[in-house]
């Protein structure tokens, strides 16, 4: 809630006010509009982005990254950028068919519990998730969530190689890829 005064939402490039501050942060959501091909949101994609970032998060930090879905290889880049930048990466399939949302930290992400993850959210975020589905009740809810965790591993294509950098936003070159005049 934005009266909160745990939080604080920015808006702005968040790139740009990384880079302007010298602050860490518990958590640093980032939820870039879709296209993901789209070059004003490319770039929040990239290896580069999420070492400035990394940078930021406190030692137990977490950066939330969602991706709203794309081509195949476009999400195996994004992928790879995440794995290159963090050690500890997993990924959630979204509620409904919209992409995956990624949990990647410096530290361990352990797994939760539906009711160590209910435990954990504040009233009014409750509230909030049950919007989704209200016939659910909110473990059933949470367990819907935690059941959608998958190793970034599996969703990984043996044969990608590519990452999304600042020099080769691999995501935007959408339409020469799938015109097969490169990879």
């Amino acid at each position: 809630m934005v009266s909160d005064p745990k939080s604080h939402i920015v808006v702005d490039d968040g790139r740009r006010y990384l880079l302007r501050v010298n602050k860490t942060f518990d958590v640093i959501a980032i939820d870039p509009p879709p296209p993901i091909e789209a070059a004003a949101s490319s770039l929040l994609y990239t290896t580069e982005f999420y070492q400035v970032a990394k940078k930021h998060l406190a030692p137990d930090g977490i950066l939330q990254q969602w991706f709203p879905g794309g081509d195949d290889k476009a999400q195996d880049a994004v992928e790879r950028s995440l794995r290159q930048a963090f050690p500890h990466v997993v990924a959630f399939r979204s509620i409904g068919p919209w992409g995956y949302h990624y949990l990647a930290s410096i530290s361990p992400i352990r797994d939760l519990t539906p009711a160590e993850f209910v435990a954990a959210l504040p009233p009014l975020a409750r509230r909030d998730l049950m919007e989704w589905n209200p016939e659910l009740t909110i473990e059933q809810m949470a367990q819907n969530i935690l059941s959608g965790r998958v190793a970034l591993e599996s969703l990984l294509s043996p044969k990608g190689t590519e990452m999304v950098t600042d020099d080769r936003p691999y995501n935007e070159y959408y339409f020469l890829r799938r015109r097969h005049l490169i990879k």
